[in-house]
């Protein structure tokens, strides 16, 4: 609650009467209850002006009115002790006199009773104090969402259930001390946790007189919010992005992170360990909610391989591998200074071995280099990350690099992070349309749109099924009209032609003996790819690799916490080398290497192999 609201809350008329009259039940004369007030109200505006936001602006009025008046109540006394009581004409004092003109039950008119004959004064302050322990026990029962679910149980048991300790012992299946030694923990945990919130409703330091407070100085104020603004996920809850290789299905933990709580808890482990109550006061949600999805994240989609992981303390640290902004462009910047080098490796060797290339038998009628080349780019850059790999493995050698069948890394998402991103997904199926077995690929990137990705099921795709019938050729007027439609959209997203009446497919389709041919010409070639045509003093790509990787893993050791430096090998494949495709083929379409696609949807990197 800013300033301005709470001074607003301050000059509302009920809650200026609510005031006065418990300055009146505690005063004597209207004279003094005006006085009193007076000085309550004039305490809490110059508590606003040093309070930079307040939680809780009732406790904060009452808090300082309850201490104004201890002051007011000192002053009272000593005023009290050096005052002589004076006598009336008739002998009596002032006290004895009021006793006499009101008699026993009746109250002074300005005491003033409702039916029954109890004090309004009376019933405004049992009114204001039942407030005050509503919110006390409010706290408390935050506090007990906070804490861990051993200490929280015993809790809930003992006060909310009124549990005997022999029973909660049974139930839990404890002995009766450690029932006691919990309670006591927990009981001692609650009131250091709620304690400081009391003492910090106006963001000062508890002082030696109760009627006064010291508060911080104000620089102090602005680095301390400034701080809580950076780290409160809850104000800025963070956004991740997740990429994986590998066999995702039945082993993909991101099914397991979609949520925004589980992506800012893995965000939060990222590169220390946390206890289950850290985290739950960081995103200020309870620990019931917060220990299950830690449990969740443990145990990820096969109970293997989850985003997270237990220490030995009971606290839990980050399973895979997050990195921010910052880290993710200079990692990218890395591999990204010697895309140049390798587009000419790569032109040399393609021009090396063109008519190899083109000889080799497709399914069909043949296709143009042009489509080959955007088969062959993938799988070179493939090759050449491998051999930065291998590099890495000499580097890392005390080091055994995590094995599983899926692997994937985070990212936080900013809106540049994930741009220049190409991926290459792959599926296979067995019996279809006369085939043993089919496998489809495909390339998609800044420059060409994903035809699918790998969790589809082929069998049930009618567009590919089509295309795998028309291998052969297949004429139109054969087609049914629903048929007719779907061969439609095959020829508009690029899976199929038409040469005269006959559907013929528009992507390159092999079989696995020309397909292995295929790979072995261009893995061939840039293996014994030495120098860079025309270019001297170039090294070969070997050496390429190597220096990449001696600076790639500088960096590494610099940024991966070192819990997680068996991820060394996903380090390099799926954050560091994001951006080199990008920057390859930009390079091999800017030196005529390759041809930019005319549609994003079209045939360009799509590979089908079939098997009889």
């Amino acid at each position: 609650m800013k300033n301005d609201e709470a001074i607003a809350l301050l000059a509302n008329p009920r809650f200026l009467d609510k005031l006065y009259a418990y300055a009146y039940r505690h005063c004597s004369t209207s004279h003094e209850a005006e006085d009193l007030c007076s000085d309550i109200i004039l305490a809490i505006l110059k508590a606003l002006r040093q309070s930079e936001d307040i939680r809780h602006f009732h406790a904060f009025a009452w808090t300082i009115a309850h201490r104004v008046h201890a002051d007011y109540c000192e002053r009272r006394k000593r005023d009290h002790d050096r005052t002589i009581p004076l006598e009336d004409p008739g002998g009596q004092s002032a006290d004895a006199r009021t006793a006499t003109e009101y008699p026993k039950g009746v109250l002074p008119v300005n005491r003033m009773t409702d039916p029954s004959g109890n004090s309004i004064e009376d019933m405004l302050e049992e009114q204001f104090e039942q407030e005050e322990q509503q919110h006390r026990l409010k706290e408390i029962f935050r506090e007990m969402s906070f804490l861990s679910r051993s200490y929280r149980s015993v809790m809930v048991m003992y006060y909310l259930e009124e549990r005997r300790i022999s029973e909660i012992a049974a139930s839990l299946g404890i002995n009766e001390n450690t029932v006691k030694q919990r309670l006591f923990l927990a009981r001692r945990t609650i009131k250091n946790n709620i304690r400081p919130e009391e003492d910090s409703l106006t963001n000062r330091e508890p002082c030696s007189n109760p009627g006064r407070t010291s508060a911080k100085p104000k620089k102090e104020r602005k680095k301390m919010n400034k701080k809580a603004q950076n780290t409160n996920r809850t104000l800025q809850p963070v956004s991740l992005t997740f990429i994986g290789t590998g066999d995702p299905v039945g082993n993909d933990p991101r099914e397991k992170a979609e949520r925004i709580l589980s992506q800012n808890l893995i965000y939060l482990c990222r590169s220390s360990a946390m206890s289950a109550e850290e985290l739950a006061r960081q995103l200020n949600v309870p620990m019931p909610y917060i220990e299950q999805e830690l449990e969740i994240q443990c145990r990820g989609v096969n109970g293997q391989y989850g985003m997270l992981r237990r220490t030995g303390q009971g606290k839990y640290i980050s399973n895979i591998l997050l990195v921010e902004r910052e880290e993710y462009m200079a990692a990218n910047e890395i591999y990204s200074r010697y895309a140049s080098p390798f587009c000419q490796y790569l032109a040399g060797a393609i021009e090396a071995e063109r008519e190899k290339i083109l000889s080799i038998k497709q399914l069909g009628s043949p296709k143009s280099l042009s489509l080959l080349l955007w088969l062959l780019i993938s799988r070179a850059i493939w090759f050449f990350r491998s051999q930065v790999r291998d590099e890495l493995r000499d580097i890392f050698s005390d080091t055994v690099p995590a094995s599983r069948p899926y692997t994937c890394v985070a990212l936080e998402a900013y809106a540049d992070t994930c741009n220049h991103f190409y991926g290459n997904d792959g599926i296979n199926a067995q019996q279809i349309c006369g085939y043993s077995n089919v496998y489809v690929e495909n390339l998609y990137g800044d420059r060409l749109q994903a035809h699918f990705h790998c969790s589809l099921n082929l069998s049930n795709d009618p567009l590919l099924l089509l295309t795998i019938r028309c291998v052969d050729g297949l004429a139109t007027s054969s087609l049914s009209e629903e048929e007719k439609e779907i061969a439609a959209k095959a020829i508009q997203c690029g899976y199929l032609q038409k040469n005269g009446d006959i559907l013929e497919p528009a992507i390159v389709a092999l079989t696995p003996e020309s397909n292995r041919k295929l790979w072995n010409v261009l893995d061939k070639t840039l293996k014994a790819a030495g120098t860079v045509p025309h270019t001297e003093g170039a090294t070969g790509i070997q050496k390429l690799a190597r220096s990449l990787a001696a600076e790639l893993a500088e960096f590494m050791k610099k940024h991966i916490p070192p819990h997680l430096m068996e991820e060394y090998v996903s380090y390099n494949t799926c954050i560091a080398s994001n951006h080199f495709f990008h920057d390859v083929v930009e390079a091999c379409i800017g030196q005529g290497v390759l041809n930019a696609p005319k549609n994003p949807l079209g045939p360009e990197g799509v590979l089908m192999v079939l098997q009889k």
